[in-house]
């Protein structure tokens, strides 16, 4: 997850070599914990690379499912803003059915993105496309929210309008609040919500996350909860002195190093963390009941 227009237009100050070092030890960690699918929500806006990501693919033996969507809290380019919302979705659709910046490595899911700045003019074109390339495709839809206005809730009303099917959507970063009765309004249109930020204390912490996850369970939710960590390890919004001092537990591995240990100290059986952790994936990508 790189800045792009520092990528592109400074290059001396991206070590590529170094970032996809750091990317095949984190998927490596995983892997050795029994991971075989990774998903990488970078997007464009992101700095989204399929050929990086192919590279760690083959380096590990671990699949990498990749997404399209624009990653933005305000703004898009000027190029969609003066073409309209079609030439939006068409680079979507674009993605999914042909491929990823020039390659055959195509696109398994849309994202739309919501944060502190509500819905925004553009944030709501690019919400309504990737709802309208979900609806031509059947991909599913996997979201970025923000606990802190409730905008998961803006996500819901307008899939709805536009005739998503939530049951085919990922209500994301919902895990940064310990809210349940919010948590619950989601749950009960039927989405998925993504309890996927583990490790960013900064947002919640570590203990707080691992109650609001059991009590979701006890509660019957299972079926619609996803665990992960959002974790990056090529970002650079930070220098990496800084990621590392301010959420030190944050990893590719917590889930299982800290968070499946408590689960089960806490009486969550094994054919449950399954259920999570691989049953529910699968079926967001497949339609399957």
């Amino acid at each position: 997850m790189t800045t792009e227009v520092v990528r592109w237009n400074w290059p001396h100050l991206y070590n590529e070599d170094e970032e996809l070092r750091r990317a095949i030890d984190a998927v490596n960690a995983a892997k050795r914990y029994g991971v075989k699918t990774i998903i990488d929500l970078t997007v464009a806006g992101l700095g989204r690379d399929v050929k990086f990501d192919e590279r760690v693919a083959k380096a590990t033996g671990v699949n990498i499912i990749m997404g399209t969507g624009f990653y933005t809290y305000t703004e898009l380019p000027f190029y969609f803003r003066n073409r309209g919302i079609d030439s939006l979705i068409d680079v979507f659709i674009h993605d999914i059915t042909i491929g990823i910046q020039g390659t055959n490595t195509k696109a398994a899911f849309v994202k739309a993105v919501i944060d502190s700045p509500g819905l925004t003019s553009d944030v709501e074109v690019a919400i309504r496309a990737a709802a309208r390339a979900h609806i031509k495709t059947g991909v599913p839809i996997i979201t970025h929210s923000f606990v802190g206005n409730k905008s998961s809730l803006e996500l819901i009303r307008i899939f709805r309008e536009e005739g998503v099917d939530l049951s085919r959507t990922v209500i994301g970063h919902v895990g940064d609040t310990d809210d349940i009765s919010y948590i619950e309004q989601i749950l009960r249109t039927g989405a998925f919500v993504g309890l996927d930020r583990f490790g960013l204390d900064t947002y919640l912490p570590l203990e707080k996350r691992i109650k609001t996850t059991v009590e979701l369970i006890r509660r019957g939710w299972i079926d619609q909860l996803l665990l992960s960590h959002d974790y990056c390890p090529t970002i650079d919004w930070y220098p990496p002195e800084v990621v590392k001092s301010t959420v030190p537990d944050w990893s590719m591995t917590l889930i299982f190093e800290k968070v499946i240990p408590r689960l089960r100290s806490e009486g969550i059986a094994q054919e449950q963390i399954d259920k999570i952790l691989v049953d529910n994936p699968r079926k967001i990508f497949t339609g399957a009941t």
